[in-house]
Order: C-alpha cells, then sequence, then structure tokens
C-alpha cells in the first residue's frame, strides 16, 4: 500500500476505482442488493452521457457512475462528501432522469427497474430516528406498505454511522463501509481484504493510482477542493458568531443569525445542519431556530 492513509471518497480515487473496473462496481453494487435481498448481477456495463456543466467546472463535490446490466437495469451510484442541501430530493430527480427513458414507440411495461445509491459522507437521517448506516426507499402505500412499483429502488450509506465490528461478523455491506471510513484501522482493512476479494483488487488499483503523479495530482487537486469547501463553511460560521456578539443586543443577535443562515444557504447545506450550527453558536431552542431558518430560506 501507498506511504499515507488515502482518502476513498476522493473523486480523483474514486473514479479510478469504480469507474474503469466494472468488476469492482458489480461487487459494491451486489453487497447493497444482497443486503435489500434483490437479485443479484453478473455485469454492469457503464453509460456515457453527457456532464453536468458544474462537475465540468469543479463546482461540485461529487461523483457518479451511471452503469446498465444485461437485464437493463440502471444503477446510478454517487458518492456525496459533504452535506448538501435536499439530498433527498436530489436522489429522486436524478433517478427519475435516469428512469425515464422510453423511446418512441415503447410501452410503460418497458421501463427498467432503476436503482441509486447514494454513498454519504454525512448524515442524511437523525441517528435517533435512523440509527442505521443504510436505508432503502420505495414507492408503498402508506396504510398497507403495498408497494406501486418494484422499478423504484434509492439507497443511502451514511459511513458516519459506520460502527467497526469482528470482520468475521460483518456482512459485505459493512465490510465496503469499513472500506470507505477512514476511522478503520490499516489492520483490519488487511483482514477485510483477504476475505474480500473485490475489495482487494480496489486496494490494489489504489496502490498503482499513488504511484502515479499525474493521477496524484488530480488527487491533491480534488482534496484542496473539499478542504476549501470545509473551510468556507467555518467561516461563514465564524462571522455569523461575530456578528451576532458584536453589539450583544437582541438585534445584534438576530443580524447574525440571519448571516449565518444565509452564508450556510450560500454554500448549499442543509436546512437540518444549518438548522444544528445556529442552535449551537446561538444557543437557540429547537423550535426558535427552525423558525429562524424557515423564514429566511
Amino acid at each position: 500500500m501507498a506511504g499515507f492513509r488515502i482518502n476513498r471518497t476522493n473523486d480523483a480515487v474514486f473514479k479510478a476505482v469504480f469507474a474503469k473496473h466494472p468488476q469492482i462496481t458489480r461487487a459494491l453494487i451486489n453487497a447493497f442488493f444482497e443486503f435489500q435481498g434483490t437479485e443479484l448481477i453478473e455485469d454492469i456495463e457503464f453509460i456515457d452521457r453527457e456532464m453536468d456543466a458544474d462537475e465540468y467546472e469543479g463546482k461540485e463535490s461529487r461523483l457518479d457512475i451511471l452503469g446498465r446490466t444485461a437485464s437493463g437495469t440502471k444503477v446510478n451510484i454517487e458518492m456525496q462528501v459533504n452535506s448538501l442541501a435536499a439530498m433527498g430530493e436530489r436522489s429522486v430527480y436524478y433517478w427519475a432522469k435516469n428512469y425515464a427513458d422510453l423511446k418512441r414507440g415503447e410501452e410503460y411495461d418497458q421501463l427498467n427497474r432503476t436503482v441509486a445509491i447514494n454513498i454519504l459522507g454525512f448524515n442524511l437521517f437523525e441517528d435517533k430516528k435512523y440509527p442505521d448506516m443504510h436505508s432503502c426507499f420505495g414507492i408503498y402505500d402508506v396504510k398497507t406498505g403495498c408497494q406501486l412499483t418494484d422499478k423504484l429502488e434509492i439507497h443511502f450509506l451514511e459511513l458516519l454511522k459506520f460502527k467497526s465490528k469482528n470482520v468475521k461478523e460483518m456482512n459485505r455491506m459493512e465490510k465496503w463501509a469499513a472500506y470507505f471510513s477512514p476511522s478503520t484501522p490499516d489492520e483490519e482493512l488487511a483482514e477485510i481484504a483477504a476475505s474480500e476479494a473485490a475489495i482487494k483488487e480496489a486496494m490494489e488499483v489504489e496502490d498503482v493510482f499513488t504511484k502515479d503523479e499525474v493521477a496524484k495530482r488530480s488527487y491533491e487537486k480534488a482534496e484542496k477542493f473539499r478542504r476549501d469547501q470545509v473551510a468556507q463553511l467555518r467561516y461563514a460560521e465564524e462571522e455569523g458568531r461575530k456578528e451576532g456578539e458584536k453589539i450583544g443586543e437582541k438585534k445584534g443577535e438576530e443580524k447574525g443569525i440571519l448571516a449565518m443562515i444565509a452564508a450556510l444557504k450560500e454554500l448549499n447545506v442543509d436546512k437540518k445542519t444549518t438548522i444544528d450550527k445556529i442552535m449551537s453558536h446561538f444557543n437557540l431552542k429547537l423550535n426558535v431556530a427552525q423558525g429562524y431558518v424557515e423564514a429566511n430560506w
């Protein structure tokens, strides 16, 4: 392995491992399908498509891969490191774009199963309500639980909720979560790689990646972009705090709260995180923080 601890959620690394090695990508997808109890795939073909302008300009800390199986199932894998506003709605939107591809003369029953897999470097759902790191959504009747269609499947894997355990007790999804998690010790990763061929192969690809000077520059560029986003977020928090403390009166505090909300919104931070931030910095009650955010979003 390389002499430094590689960040596996880095865009350049993720692309090098999964966008160029379908057998590794297939194993990752099957870890989700196996856990969900759905049919495993035997192959995956990557689909070329136009990228969004923001991806070309590097304005989003995200990378997604779209593939199609021999049976026609589409699978979109997205790595999203930083907290993003409306992540659930965003995932549904991109799922819909991938699903709606009927050609002229085709019928609705020819639409293919479409799966979205979102690997997140932040918590999308509250720990107390949703303690599990993995969740899977479909379309169901709210009264009976009857499934409308099995062609919609949206997964979220929240890496911060991963809890380490004995490798022998891990299922495949937990092994992949451990692979992506920055807190997994090297010794444990080696044990996981010995038990999971695809993860071993992924780590071998990483080893080649880190010895390529061009690839390393791409890695550092992606890391810098991520660090800059984190720094901007912290700056927004600090400016909001200073603005609120400057006067020390109710009016001054409100000005600071509004400044922080505006700054966090500009950085595409979601409502829940914004509420948490202003609660913490200004010692607000939940309902008060929610009121400020809703009134100024």
